[in-house]
């Protein structure tokens, strides 16, 4: 208790608690007037500021939400545009196998049909030259009977008659 005794501060008195309250009601009213509203208005500052980031960061957010619903709807019209045209492009290359499988089957059958005709104007050919080598043969085998034949007289004779009474017959 000596101790509270002695220092004047601890004690309050009448004058000590007077000046303090003063001090403090002038203190309060200086903050009030000078300090608080510009606080307040930092704090306001800085609530809209907030707001007005959060409306941003919600307005970026719906910005990427529909960014994205863009480019997954552009990824879909590119895969459908890629099925379509792979579509096309078998569509196309089995147009032109299919061409080209005619065009090989018409130059195959004109091919087959030059070689027939060529086999059957060789064939001709070939039975004219058989023809005309039996004629010269049979020919010579006639002109050698002949000469055998009529190697004597009375053989051409009765040769000669024989013709002739063709000859009046017909």
């Amino acid at each position: 208790m000596l101790l509270l005794e002695l220092n004047p501060l601890i004690t309050p008195n009448a004058g000590l608690i007077l000046w303090t309250g003063l001090i403090f009601i002038l203190l309060v009213v200086v903050l009030g007037k000078f300090v608080w509203p510009a606080i307040t208005n930092a704090l306001e500052t800085r609530e809209r500021s907030i707001e007005e980031a959060l409306k941003a960061a919600e307005a970026a957010r719906m910005a990427k939400t529909d960014l994205e619903n863009e480019i997954e709807k552009i990824r879909q019209e590119g895969r459908i545009e890629r099925e379509q045209m792979m579509k096309e492009t078998r569509l196309v290359a089995s147009k032109m196998e299919e061409d080209a499988r005619e065009n090989a089957t018409k130059e195959y059958n004109r091919i087959l049909e030059d070689a027939k005709r060529e086999i059957d104007s060789q064939k001709q050919n070939a039975m004219a030259d058989v023809k005309n080598q039996v004629a010269k043969l049979s020919l010579q085998i006639a002109e050698k009977l002949v000469k055998k034949q009529l190697a004597d007289d009375s053989t051409q004779k009765q040769l000669v008659e024989n013709y002739l009474s063709d000859i009046k017959v017909n």
